[in-house]
This record gives structure tokens, C-alpha cells and sequence, in this order.
């Protein structure tokens, strides 16, 4: 299995996959739920009003036409201090049948589902009804289809979104249109080393698929595709790549654009052997240095696919205090003459070619600033 989630040294650069909703301002995020976070899970939590006679967990695909409508829950009225939340799970159009939902009292991208939970399993329309759920904010979670863990609900990147139950009321969250993760990679094999310059990327065709979308980026930044569409099964660098890691990931739409797969997480391959790496060396003042503001210069060894820098300096307590927000030279020195308090800093320098294209960066060095 391919690496799900990877952290780039000395950039703010988090990468998850992400599943297409029908949910307006709403995305999927994979989370490793464990088992629940060791939150109560009520035994009666709507778990026998779904209508589905089918085993939790037993991740089947009903046959049948595509179920477009939205379901309309029509039960009984919710229980004195709790509300219902409803809504429909389907998978290229049709109904994923005997599969885990539940609410949380509180969802982390870490840990997962924490505190209260409330569960239930969707029948043989798709549907899934969680009832005796007290009133306040919830969030929601289902179990991923091919693959390993929960998947939950999200209004951001990794904040899990947070639906009202009402008292007395019926949160009706609509249909979700899942994906799987079952995408195969044909080459390179994930992990490969390739002393290539510009790498074809190809993958198997998949059943009811109508285009691609397709993603290869480089560990220090640099984007080569980034959710680029194609009908075709295989795609070749646009530009030589750096010595570096990179990683790719694919996507699955079919004719509606409604996307029914994708990679089980990110793969990877290193390209060795090329004129250039994806990272530059700062130099001066070294990691963890103290000096005085006055007359400081930063220094890195220069890129020779570097047609401007940016620096970014910053206080390391306080991320929102920039001495130095991404301010462009185009030598491999920067004289800073701008007031920086006593304190301690992080500074970092990118660097782009002629069309403004993050190429790569440097680590994070520290600076101790002992006096303005």
C-alpha cells in the first residue's frame, strides 16, 4: 500500500487525498478512526430503522438504474431533546448498500471520532437513518469503501464540518457520491528510483471511468500536474524534473463528472542522476545562530534553474509577524534592512524560474535575534 499522508521538510505542505461530495462547500477526508476513539457508541443509535437487513461493514454495491433524488425522510418525529440526521451514500450513481455511518462528538484528522458516537448502517437504497442523536453540532463520518478507515465529512482541508441537530428536528444531509480507492498504478512501481529526466506516469484503465484527473508534484514543491484531465491512461513530465522525490496520485470521473475513484493515497518514485536537486543550502547565518539585526545578510547557495528568490523570514512564536514575506531578489543574497525585534526567527528561500514556478526551497534555519 502506497504512503497516505506525506510532510515536506521546511515547508507548511500537508497533502491528503480527497473525495468529491454533492454537499455544497463540502469535501471527503480519509481519517484513521481506530476504533471510535473510545467514545460511547449507544447501542440503539438508529442502528435498527435503517431498513437494511445487511452486516456492517459488508461493502456491497447494489445493482440497479442511478438514484438521483434526494431522500426525503417520512418517519416518526424525533424524541423529546434529539433530532434525526438522514442523508444517502452512493457510489457512481447507485447505492452503497450494509455500509457503517455514525456522528461524532468531535472528529480530529489524528485520532479520529472522540467522545459520544451514534451509528447505524444504510440500507438497500443507500440510505442511512441515525436517530436519538442530542441536540448541538455533530460531525459525520462513514466507513471508506476498497480501502482502510473512516472517511469524514469536512468544510476546509482538515477541519471536520460541524452539522446542527435541532431538537425535534430532521437533518437531512442529501447524498454523498463516495469514491473508492482502488486505482492501479502500472508505472513507475511506487518507491521507484528513475534516472530519467522526464518520466511517463501511467496507470490502469478504469471500468466506467470517462477521464482522469492526475496530480505529480515534488516533495520541495514544485507542480508539474495538478488535477490535470485527460482521457488517456498515461502521462508524460512536462519538464525535466530535479533530483528530488515525487509523488502522483490519480482520479476517476465518470460521464456526469462525478468522481468514483482514486489512488489508495499518494505514490512515489526518486529521480537521480539530473543536473539539478529540488533543494537549495542556506548558508549564512547557520542553523540556530544568534546575531544582531544590525547589518544582517542572508545567504544560500545559488540554483542554477533559479530565475528569482523569495525569502521568507518570520518570528517562530508568532507565524503572522513576517520581517520578510516572500520578498524577491534575484541574487543569492539579501542585506535586511527592515527592524526585526529581539527574538527568535525561522527564515526559509524559495526559488522560481522565468514564469514565476515554484521550482524548490531550502530548510527552515533558526535565528536568534539578541538585539534590534
Amino acid at each position: 500500500m502506497s504512503r497516505r499522508v506525506k510532510f515536506a521538510v521546511g515547508a507548511v505542505l500537508f497533502i491528503a487525498a480527497q473525495v468529491a461530495c454533492s454537499l455544497g462547500g463540502y469535501t471527503l477526508s480519509p481519517v484513521d478512526a481506530g476504533d471510535g476513539g473510545g467514545g460511547a457508541q449507544p447501542a440503539d443509535a438508529g442502528g435498527g430503522d435503517s431498513g437494511s437487513a445487511a452486516t456492517p461493514g459488508a461493502l456491497v454495491i447494489a445493482a440497479g438504474p442511478p438514484t438521483p433524488t434526494p431522500y426525503v425522510y417520512d418517519g416518526p418525529a424525533p424524541a423529546a431533546g434529539t433530532g434525526i440526521v438522514v442523508g444517502r451514500l452512493l457510489w457512481n450513481g447507485l447505492p452503497v448498500v450494509g455500509n457503517q455511518v455514525k456522528v461524532c462528538a468531535e472528529i480530529k484528522f489524528i485520532g479520529g471520532c472522540e467522545g459520544e458516537e451514534y451509528a447505524t448502517v444504510t440500507d438497500d437504497k443507500g440510505v442511512y437513518v441515525i436517530k436519538d442523536v442530542p441536540a448541538g453540532e455533530w460531525g459525520l463520518a462513514f466507513l471508506a469503501l476498497d480501502a482502510e478507515g473512516w472517511q469524514y465529512v469536512t468544510s476546509g482541508f482538515i477541519n471536520a464540518a460541524g452539522f446542527d441537530v435541532t431538537d425535534g428536528a430532521v437533518t437531512e444531509v442529501g447524498d454523498m457520491h463516495i469514491s473508492k480507492q482502488d486505482m492501479t498504478l502500472v508505472s513507475p512501481a511506487d518507491e521507484a528510483v528513475l534516472s530519467e529526466a522526464r518520466p511517463t506516469i501511467t496507470w490502469a484503465a478504469y471500468p466506467e471511468a470517462a477521464y482522469y484527473e492526475v496530480s505529480l508534484s515534488g516533495q520541495k514543491g514544485q507542480y508539474l500536474f495538478l488535477g490535470y484531465e485527460t482521457t488517456e491512461t498515461s502521462l508524460t513530465a512536462p519538464a525535466d524534473l530535479q533530483n528530488c522525490e515525487y509523488h502522483w496520485s490519480i482520479e476517476a470521473y465518470n460521464a456526469s463528472g462525478i468522481q468514483i475513484a482514486e489512488t489508495d493515497g499518494l505514490w512515489y518514485f526518486d529521480i537521480i542522476d539530473q543536473p539539478y536537486a529540488c533543494e537549495i543550502t542556506g548558508l549564512s547565518p547557520a542553523d540556530g545562530a544568534s546575531a544582531s539585526a544590525a547589518n544582517l545578510t542572508l545567504t544560500w547557495d545559488a540554483h542554477g534553474l533559479a530565475a528569482v528568490y523569495k525569502i521568507h523570514l518570520y518570528n517562530a512564536d508568532d507565524s503572522s509577524v513576517k520581517i520578510l514575506d516572500f520578498v524577491e531578489t534575484t541574487t543569492n543574497s539579501y542585506a535586511v534592512t527592515q527592524t526585526i525585534p529581539a527574538g527568535t526567527y525561522e527564515w526559509v528561500v524559495y526559488y522560481y524560474d522565468a514564469t514565476d514556478e515554484l521550482l524548490g526551497f531550502s530548510d527552515n534555519y533558526t535565528l536568534y535575534i539578541t538585539s534590534p
